[in-house]
């Protein structure tokens, strides 16, 4: 079972990427980390056997508290999903680099490694070996 997670913030153009990535249906859960606005303006999409799920923060806060807000939210979410894998599928396309820092140290505090996915020229899933 393949998990990605994704930070969906600002970015021009970075929704349609996430979207791209999204619709490849390689993942059957997939969790988004943004905000309150753009959780209100994102449309969660709907795909036959996929899980999506939005994990909304407050990223005014400082980074220092985020980390471990995110780590109580993901460690309970991995726990009711009953994530066994040692890696997950992370795409860092859309977000600012404080969403990128908070998300990362946050996964590897919760003992994952990491899959840096991103598209390829022609629009495939790209592993980021």
């Amino acid at each position: 079972m393949a998990h990605l997670i994704a930070c969906l913030s600002s970015g021009k153009g970075t929704w349609t990427e996430l979207g791209k990535i999204i619709d490849s249906k390689l993942f059957d859960k997939i969790y988004l980390i943004t905000n309150d606005f753009f959780s209100q303006t994102y449309t969660i999409p709907t795909i036959n056997g996929v899980n999506i799920q939005l994990v909304v923060l407050d990223f005014n806060k400082a980074s220092e508290d985020l980390v471990p807000e995110l780590y109580v939210i993901l460690k309970k979410k991995f726990l009711e999903d009953k994530i066994q894998d040692l890696d997950i599928a992370v795409n860092i396309t859309s977000g600012t680099g404080k969403e990128h820092s908070v998300l990362i140290s946050t996964l590897m505090k919760l003992g994952y490694g990491i899959r840096l996915v991103n598209l390829d020229k022609q629009g495939n899933i790209l592993e980021m070996i």
